[in-house]
């Protein structure tokens, strides 16, 4: 007897499926042996096949995007993880400390500047423009005071001012309520920045301040206690769809009427705020006697819409603390969840000390910009225990010094390859590309060098900390009575490499960071 032919269920592709049906008709119907492709037969099985394999690819699509593990969009991923309460984090913005420089007060004129709420500053950079925001109370300075010091060209200079990546969009009417529960209202412009939301509904008598909550359930009061949300609470939150753009969401029924509901706000945010160092040159809002501005150091902590890669990581992590600072663990899973930051780690100095070692978004390693610091504390206030002390330390950044001498092939340019090695060395050591306690290995530099096209040989002379002593070969030495290497032979010193890492091995301290210090590529041609 024959058996019927074997079905591979899981090979669901055009061919395949092709090839099952051929295999069962030549089952079914033996007098049916013309395989050409004008025969009827023929045709109907091409068709099936090719519908079958379409609706197969989307069975399995949308198989896929049941499940956390497997999902690819990022609509999918966002309304998987709201079902444990975790919204996709929108782009953060970055932050920077700004050096003003006064004219000194005419004599018999007044002494004092003001620096408004809201003044702006702008950096250019990369063919960019990116707006910066004094979001602070009015600033007074006085220029004769000990809030400034005296520049030798006698240029006043205060130092310090803390300014956001943000730009006010003013007072838009966002929508027109009809009455109803559950009314959902887009904000035109984007990227938001969630806390300078502020909205007004007119409910007949002018316009109400509503306010803006993580959910339409319950808040907690300045009091600390937890207050349920009633039918009468003027309450609404917003949440952010996979395309960034932000909705506010209202529970309570906002009363009907025509362009009754108004928003203001602030919007910016993402990596293009981190911008370098002595870029923010520009003030757009008057002050009086401003010289110059300039940032001395780079902005830091703009961070762009949470990817789904991190998302799929840290929202287990989120969801176990549930919004309480507990464990170590804790710290750090919530510490990612208030963005801008990009690495983190988390010790415990006493029973009720918790520091974080914080590393803020951006394209190097660098201390923590004044605005983060007083976020993330404020974002822990609701969440440490009441005893807990939290502290937040910047990342200790070590710098690496690398030399070496590269060879390169006849045919390849010597320039060209010498300069792909440099941005080698600098992607391995590249910030996104290290953390906190990253060991390095001269195997490692070895290893991203001889893997380019045009490399004949390289030898790294240099890969150091500067801070790295000899302590391991001292020891060694004075096991056999030596005290410095100057006191060895010279035919042994040369054999001695004090600018290589013992066993080619750089430790790195658990809250410590690598980076890239001086790195001297000497390249040469290898003759023909």
């Amino acid at each position: 007897m024959t058996l019927p032919p074997a079905i591979d269920y899981t090979n669901k592709d055009y061919a395949a499926l092709r090839n099952a049906m051929l295999e069962l008709a030549r089952y079914r119907l033996p007098e049916w042996t013309d395989r050409s492709p004008g025969d009827l037969g023929m045709l109907l099985i091409d068709l099936f096949a090719y519908v079958g394999d379409v609706a197969l690819y989307y069975q399995d699509r949308i198989a896929g995007e049941c499940f956390l593990a497997t999902a690819a969009e990022r609509r999918s991923v966002g309304n998987l993880l709201r079902l444990i309460g975790y919204e996709l984090k929108p782009p953060v913005a970055a932050s920077a400390g700004l050096t003003l420089r006064f004219n000194a007060p005419p004599p018999g004129g007044p002494t004092t500047t003001t620096i408004p709420e809201g003044a702006q500053f702008v950096a250019r950079t990369g063919g960019r423009t990116e707006s910066f925001e004094y979001l602070g109370p009015d600033l007074v300075i006085n220029l004769a005071s000990a809030q400034v010091e005296v520049a030798p060209d006698g240029k006043r200079i205060y130092s310090g001012l803390p300014v956001r990546h943000s730009r006010l969009v003013p007072q838009t009417i966002i929508g027109s309520s009809t009455g109803e529960p559950n009314q959902t209202f887009p904000l035109p412009q984007g990227p938001l920045i969630p806390e300078s939301l502020v909205i007004d509904v007119d409910e007949g008598a002018g316009f109400v301040r509503w306010r803006q909550r993580q959910n339409l359930l319950y808040h907690v009061g300045e009091d600390g206690r937890v207050v349920v949300s009633g039918p009468n609470s003027r309450d609404y939150y917003v949440q952010f769809d996979e395309t960034g753009r932000a909705f506010a969401h209202f529970g309570l029924r906002p009363p009907a009427g025509t362009n009754n509901v108004r928003a203001r706000y602030r919007i910016g945010g993402g990596r293009a705020g981190n911008v370098p160092a002595h870029s923010i040159a520009e003030a757009v809002t008057a002050i009086s006697l401003l010289a110059a501005v300039t940032n001395p150091s780079p902005a830091a902590g703009g961070a762009d819409e949470e990817t789904i890669e991190h998302a799929k990581r840290f929202a287990p992590l989120a969801f176990r603390a549930s919004g309480r600072a507990v464990t170590l663990g804790d710290f750090v899973a919530l510490a990612h969840q208030a963005g801008g930051v990009a690495k983190v780690r988390a010790r415990s100095q006493g029973w009720n000390q918790v520091e974080l070692f914080v590393a803020p978004e951006g394209s190097s390693c660098r201390p923590v910009p004044d605005e983060l610091r007083t976020r993330l504390l404020t974002y822990f206030e609701d969440k440490r225990m009441v005893t807990t002390i939290v502290t937040i330390r910047d990342p200790n950044c070590v710098p690496i010094d690398v030399s070496m001498n590269v060879v390169a092939e006849h045919h390849h340019d010597v320039e060209a390859v010498r300069a792909a090695v440099e941005a080698a060395v600098r992607g391995l050591l590249a910030f996104e590309n290290v953390d906190f306690g990253h060991t390095l290995y001269l195997s490692k530099v070895y290893e991203a060098v001889e893997a380019l096209a045009g490399v004949h040989a390289v030898t790294v002379t240099h890969f150091r900390r500067p801070d790295a002593g000899n302590e391991e070969l001292q020891e060694l030495l004075a096991q056999f009575g030596v005290a410095t290497v100057g006191e060895l032979p010279e035919v042994v010193r040369r054999t001695i490499d004090v600018n290589i890492a013992p066993d080619g091995r750089i430790v790195i301290d658990l809250f410590e960071i690598p980076t890239l210090g001086n790195l001297l590529v000497q390249a040469t041609g290898v003759l023909a």
